[in-house]
């Protein structure tokens, strides 16, 4: 049975090159095997088990017993490297078929997953007739998907998936914990840092069935290859904070992970100009958590996908947008985004309001929200001191480019120029569909030089589910694979930044302009709204 129906995300709201498993994080120790193939760190075991059923809380150690005889125990197999995935069987193919999710496919899971991971199929619960014959379908499937692997696939994959023996409510430990309570229904796992995860909803993009849409139902099938795009995940997390750990960084914590409900304002407490001084580099780092710890995910997290800002006060009542993201289907994220420009803003240090918004006022979709600025020097020889507005976005349509280029006057002592915009797309009016799903570009001109910004994911329909592996939140309750214009649903936008030192003269006018396109043509009414901000960033 497909217990998701109900509490699924509606479509979309209005308003990477390293091999799979890989990370930059330097040479693994030796000494184990599996981490050493794969050039991967290791992580030493932790005993510690957790205190509560919730994410992220310590693993500690437990066994499973596996169907061909054996007892599997997380310490004797713990590399420090691999990640572990636990599959229920309970799960339709959608609401008109009562097949498994798990009795067919994996074959696609194997060619799809990163080679660190290992899964774990389960038959959830305490009882069910159709059980045993399921487990046997699935065991039939994972035999026909080893045929034709070569040798070394073969061993390896044989070590890596596992079916165990007994309803899970029979198994024990950490198994039958999980999934009894809420928070592991829909499956969980073990992330690289031995962290307890939950894991998503499965559909997939290609698995359309207008069958389905008639009845009013989520028209989208179940497939079992989505399970891998969690354990892709858990690598780009290790990766990404292994970058965080080795940088030298001055945090500065804003909000503490309080649950609030749509807009939370609160001090940026910066060091004084004689220490910003020091700095070159501005990220914002943001988590936002489901509300309720000992739940799962879904229908516990925010539905939909919906525009975050995290704003500064310019002193006068005016806010200017230090970072954006796009809120997730159901699922937590974590984001790290480039801020520099803002570093202009607040030279000067000092305490700044700032205020972080993600949900409008009619759904206010309550969240733990934690947010730190990190600043840095990456020894770039200059620093971002003054900063120049420019052009703002609006509606696209057939009047939109009705604006004058923009003359600005480079400081003499400029070290380095740069155009720096944050560009989304929104709305699916009309017969174009935009500006979420059609492809459109924005393109500067810099004292003659063109600078063009291209949106063309719109026509890729696994568009944000290819960039899982560089930060998409997966297997999100909603039309999360969709390529859109400029951002994914949970996911941070990154700004679009060109540096023009060698088109402008310092001391000297320089003539800006801007104009969007829609496919390579004029806008034409009722083709959506553009969400932009730009800027000429000039560094000393």
């Amino acid at each position: 049975m497909n217990l998701l129906l109900l509490l699924l995300a509606c479509p979309p709201a209005d308003d990477s090159d390293s091999p799979p498993g890989s990370t930059d994080s330097g040479d693994p120790p030796a000494g184990n095997p599996t981490c050493d193939a794969l050039g991967l760190p290791t992580r030493p075991f932790d005993a510690t088990g957790p205190s509560a059923l919730q994410r992220h809380q310590p693993a500690g150690d437990f066994s499973v017993p596996l169907r061909d005889g054996s007892v599997w125990t997380l310490s004797e197999h713990w590399t420090g490297c691999e990640s572990y995935v636990f599959l229920p069987h309970w799960f339709s193919v959608d609401d008109l078929d009562d097949a498994s999710w798990w009795t067919t496919g994996v074959g696609d899971l194997i060619s799809r997953s990163p080679r660190n991971v290992h899964y774990f199929f389960v038959t959830a619960g305490s009882r069910d007739r159709d059980a045993e014959a399921i487990t046997v379908a699935l065991e039939a499937d994972i035999q026909s998907a080893f045929t034709g692997l070569s040798a070394e696939d073969l061993a390896w994959w044989q070590d890596h998936i596992h079916v165990v023996q007994g309803m899970s409510a029979e198994v024990g430990g950490l198994v039958t914990d999980m999934f009894r309570a809420d928070i592991g229904a829909l499956g969980w796992a073990i992330d690289r840092e031995q962290k307890l995860r939950t894991t998503g909803y499965f559909p997939a993009v290609e698995a359309y069935d207008s069958a389905l849409a008639r009845q009013d139902l989520w028209p989208w099938e179940l497939r079992l290859y989505s399970a891998a795009y969690e354990p892709e995940y858990f690598n780009f997390e290790v990766e990404r904070q292994a970058r965080m750990d080795a940088e030298t960084v001055t945090t500065v914590p804003v909000f503490d992970g309080s649950v609030v409900q749509m807009c939370v304002e609160g001090p940026l407490n910066l060091p004084d100009a004689a220490e910003m001084a020091n700095y070159d580099t501005l990220e914002v780092e943001v988590r936002m958590e489901c509300p309720d710890k000992d739940k799962m995910e879904i229908n516990n997290c925010g539905a939909w996908d919906y525009i975050a800002n995290y704003w500064v006060d310019d002193g006068s009542g005016n806010w200017l947008e230090i970072s954006r993201f796009i809120t997730t289907y159901h699922r937590e994220s974590h984001w790290l985004v480039d801020g520099s420009h803002a570093l202009a803003w607040l030279k000067e240090g000092g305490t700044r309001n700032s205020r972080y918004c993600w949900a409008p006022e009619w759904n206010q979709q309550p969240t733990g929200v934690t947010l730190n600025a990190r600043l840095s020097n990456r020894g770039k020889g200059s620093r971002p001191q003054e900063i120049v507005d420019l052009f703002t976005g609006g509606a696209f349509v057939s009047t939109y480019n009705d604006r004058e280029p923009m003359e600005v006057t480079i400081p003499a002592g400029a070290k380095k120029v740069e155009l720096v915009a944050i560009i989304t797309g929104h709305g699916m009016d009309g017969s174009t569909n935009c500006a979420e799903f059609c492809d459109h570009e924005h393109h500067f001109s810099v004292n003659g030089t063109e600078y063009s910004y291209e949106l063309d994911d719109p026509g890729i329909d696994d568009g944000c589910a290819q960039m899982v592996g560089t930060g998409t939140v997966p297997n999100q309750a909603g039309t999360w694979w969709f390529g859109r214009g400029g951002w994914c649903p949970g996911r941070e936008v990154a700004p679009f930044v060109v540096d023009v030192t060698e088109n402008v003269t310092p001391g000297q006018p320089t003539t800006i302009s801007y104009r969007g396109t829609l496919e390579g043509g004029e806008p034409v009414d009722g083709s959506g709204n553009i969400e932009m901000r730009s800027w000429l960033v000039v560094s000393y």
